[in-house]
């Protein structure tokens, strides 16, 4: 069964979270709603460029830049959420560390931990 293809204004969010969620594999699941509230503004700030340019009330450079500002605010936000998934990690492994820092700086003899 062959499925409509085609971007329209209507559908430019799905189709950029759908090509997001093919870019990021495995990782999609841990920032989903990320995602998909980020490819939503990206979307909306598409369809207010479209708008704009079709009655002249924004310039090529305008919309460029309109466009630059929701690509960094979403970078900025999926960034975040990486960093929040190192800092988890990272939190764990220290959890795991001072549970045992007594132990092992014992046995070796000075503070390795």
């Amino acid at each position: 069964m062959a499925t409509n293809t085609a971007v329209t204004e209507t559908n430019l969010g799905e189709k950029m979270l759908e090509a997001a969620k093919t870019s990021l594999g495995t990782k999609f699941a841990s920032v989903k709603q990320f995602a998909k509230a980020e490819t939503e503004k990206l979307a909306i700030t598409l369809r207010m460029i479209i708008e704009a340019s079709a009655t002249n009330d924004i310039s090529k450079s305008e919309a460029k830049i309109l466009l630059n500002q929701q690509k960094v605010a979403a970078s900025a936000v999926l960034t975040a959420v990486e960093g929040m998934g190192i800092a988890a990690v990272q939190a764990a492994i220290n959890a795991a560390l001072k549970v045992v820092k007594d132990f092992v700086n014992g046995k070796v003899g000075f503070a390795l931990l």
